[in-house]
């Protein structure tokens, strides 16, 4: 509150700094006089959705660990990419990365830090292109062709992009191919960096569809494939399938796009019922998954009737992925359109 509010309703002025206290207690419930560490304090920023309240405890955990950990460089730079990775800033990704690279002795976990650090500032510089293209494709008058090829023309990925994306892709291959120093930590971080370089991929089909994607997105697989128990592993199996899923089909016959949506089905389901034995619960992005595939199949379907088989088990299948998701919009929304054309379909009959 500001000090001279009055209102008694008032659920706080938003007025100077956020200030955060914290509490931690003991066994038996008593307070304890502490504070959290730079790492505890960045595990929380990565988590919070209050973007005030995100920043100010990357704020809080940078601080600490120049006062404090002043030689946890690496922990320093983890936080100042997570930090733009959070609220968009690519001066802090690139200034984390830069100590990162700067690191003399570069262990598997610093190799795969910059990894994930490259692919964060690519993925960046991406988001950035595509929304510049958006906002200038509106200026646009509709009829003038050659200014929207001109404009599609500057979508092409910048050298530093493909730059950046060749040493995530090298550094990931180095941290990872001693098996025995790849730990159940490794093994997590190697998943949130395959999936970036997986979103990279897609973003670079945008907004005309080309083969580098489908390049980025078979890189991905063979990653997953060269990591230690990955066939037991349901988050890489899921990613397994989305690459498959997300590639470009131009140029494939019908024999091969069955195949691969065989295999995304295969994937897809061995991968839920890992999650469902860890988490005691089904994925709802495998079923989210598992219901595209169907429309995918529906689409090459023989005949008529086999068509409409699989068009309605893809709307069971999002019913299901709802069900374990129902507060995202995007799975209401696609549930709503799929079911909305069924119904115009039986109009027309």
């Amino acid at each position: 509150h500001a000090e001279d509010c009055v209102d008694d309703l008032c659920q706080g002025c938003d007025v100077g700094e956020v200030e955060i206290s914290f509490i931690r207690k003991d066994a038996q419930g008593q307070t304890i006089d502490t504070e959290p560490s730079a790492q505890e304090l960045l595990v929380m920023a990565i988590e919070e959705s209050n973007q005030d309240i995100k920043l100010r405890l990357f704020d809080l955990a940078l601080e600490k660990y120049q006062k404090e950990e002043p030689e946890n460089r690496v922990g320093y730079a983890t936080c100042l990419v997570e930090l733009g990775k959070g609220i968009d800033v690519q001066e802090s990704i690139r200034e984390g990365l830069d100590v990162l690279r700067g690191e003399k002795t570069k262990t598997a976990d610093i190799k795969l830090a910059i990894s994930g650090a490259a692919i964060a500032l690519a993925l960046s510089i991406r988001h950035k292109q595509l929304n510049f293209f958006t906002e200038e494709q509106e200026k646009l008058d509709p009829e003038d062709t050659d200014a929207l090829d001109e404009l599609v023309e500057k979508q092409i990925p910048s050298k530093e992009q493909l730059d950046l994306y060749k040493e995530s892709i090298d550094r990931f291959k180095e941290a990872t191919k001693e098996e025995e120093q790849v730990d159940e930590a490794m093994l997590k971080e190697a998943h949130t960096v395959l999936n970036e370089i997986r979103t990279f991929g897609q973003l670079l089909s945008q907004p005309v569809p080309n083969d580098q994607t489908t390049k980025v997105l078979n890189t991905v697989i063979e990653l997953i494939q060269q990591l230690p128990k990955h066939k037991e592993n349901d988050e890489f199996l899921t990613l397994w399938a989305a690459c498959l899923l997300n590639q470009t089909k131009e140029g494939q016959s019908e024999k091969e796009s069955l195949d691969s949506m065989k295999k995304i089905e295969e994937l897809l389901l061995k991968a839920n019922a890992l999650h469902a034995a860890k988490h005691e619960k089904e994925n709802p992005w495998v079923w989210e998954m598992l219901a595209m595939n169907r429309i995918n199949q529906s689409n090459l379907a023989d005949d008529e009737d086999q068509a409409i088989d699989l068009y309605e088990e893809a709307i069971e299948a999002f019913k299901k992925a709802q069900a374990l998701k129902p507060d995202d919009p995007q799975l209401a929304n696609m549930l709503q359109m799929l079911m909305a054309c069924e119904e115009e379909q039986e109009e027309e009959e």
